[in-house]
């Protein structure tokens, strides 16, 4: 699927939505956060053929290299979940 082709549906799904219930409503927004994230994880491993999560990796260790509380140790004992997330996500997403 082309990513022009996605976003043309995407923006047709949104007028649908924003008729039914309005842009303001609960039902749209939440649309637009969910695909919002969806898009972001599909452009990253179909598109770009990036990897999401190793990306973010690249960026905590990174950002470490200025902010202590981020260093590998400090980050599992100061971010127990998002940690365990990453964590889970490691070993079931990738090779």
């Amino acid at each position: 699927m082309k990513l022009k082709q996605l976003k043309a549906e995407i923006k047709e799904l949104f007028n649908l939505v924003e008729t039914s219930f309005g842009r303001n409503s609960l039902s749209y927004q939440n649309l637009d956060y969910y695909l919002d994230v969806l898009v972001t994880v599909y452009e990253y491993n179909y598109d770009t053929e990036k990897d999401l999560l190793e990306e973010l990796k690249n960026l905590l260790l990174k950002l470490s290299k200025e902010i202590p509380e981020l260093k590998p140790e400090q980050f599992k004992e100061n971010y127990q979940s998002i940690n365990e997330m990453i964590q889970y996500l490691n070993n079931n997403l990738t090779d």
